[in-house]
């Protein structure tokens, strides 16, 4: 089977499904509505989408994008005083999970990561990396993270 752009765009609406069908069925932990489970990954999609992704680099940013949805309903679901603005950090964190998406597509763009498998790869982390970045900045300057705010 080859990996076309058009099945790259099947597997990432898959994944928005399937997070939302997460939402759905545990509950919004983050309380910011089922539509921001949609606009993010595209609005991402977006965002990159001038670069020309190779196929499955959309897949790879779909599922970097979930994995930070889940880390946060996580949160707030196993905790035993749920957060009310838990969201508002992950909101917050989304200009690096952005920077580190445009810079893995002009990575891309100038030859890096040739395979498909190079392409779903550089979607997970350039997502992953620059959100997870951005969080320490954020949980250092303008909210409390627990563990990931350092003390001075």
């Amino acid at each position: 089977m080859k990996m076309t752009l058009s099945l790259d765009l099947k597997l990432f609406m898959a994944s928005i499904v399937l997070m939302l069908c997460v939402v759905l069925l545990f509950g919004d932990a983050m309380f910011v509505g089922l539509w921001y489970y949609v606009a993010v990954p595209v609005a991402a999609a977006l965002l990159v989408w001038p670069f020309k992704p190779r196929p499955l680099f959309l897949f790879g940013v779909s599922i970097g994008l979930d994995i930070t949805f889940a880390v946060y309903l996580c949160i707030n679901y196993f905790s035993n005083q749920p957060e009310g603005l838990l969201g508002l950090g992950h909101l917050f964190s989304l200009p690096g999970a952005a920077l580190g998406l445009i810079i893995c597509a002009f990575l891309m763009r100038r030859g890096f990561g040739t395979t498909i498998w190079a392409a779903l790869l550089l979607g997970i982390v350039g997502t992953l990396l620059g959100f997870i970045i951005n969080q320490l900045v954020v949980c250092n300057t303008v909210m409390w993270c627990g563990p990931l705010t350092v003390a001075v």
